[in-house]
């Protein structure tokens, strides 16, 4: 269960990042494969440092926490490397950089249609199973 965990805020945190850093980026003219160079290595930077105190501290789980930190490690770079080499050929093969711009395009997309869908389904479960949403009338004595 917590190797999941961590791995959907790994996952959320990293989208979070290109999601907010790639937009202003483009839009203050940087281009996109500059763009997308700055944007993961701020990410790595974050992830390296965060794991780094995970590690200090020995909040990763049980006496295993190493084969962990070297897990995640191992997964992280073999997806970078894999998208790095999926984008770097279809920007070659079609000689555009717009195709960085249309992926992240498509990642904010799928990724605000993720969280309504979950949010949504998430209130409903609430309010089926009586769970207080925090509405109150103004007055206390409503």
């Amino acid at each position: 269960m917590f190797p999941a965990v961590c791995t959907t805020a790994g996952v959320a945190a990293g989208l979070l990042g290109i999601m907010v850093k790639g937009p202003i980026m483009l839009e203050a003219g940087v281009l996109p494969a500059v763009q997308s160079a700055t944007a993961s290595f701020m990410i790595l930077f974050t992830a390296s440092s965060t794991t780094l105190q995970f590690a200090i501290n020995g909040q990763f789980p049980g006496e295993f926490q190493f084969d962990y930190m070297a897990w995640f490690a191992l997964v992280g770079f073999v997806g970078g490397f894999c998208g790095l080499k999926c984008v770097g050929y279809f920007v070659k093969k079609y000689k555009r950089e717009s195709i960085m711009v249309y992926m992240l395009a498509t990642t904010i997309g799928l990724s605000a249609l993720a969280m309504g869908y979950i949010g949504l389904r998430s209130t409903l479960a609430d309010i089926e199973s009586g769970v207080h949403l925090g509405f109150h009338g103004i007055c206390d004595n409503e």
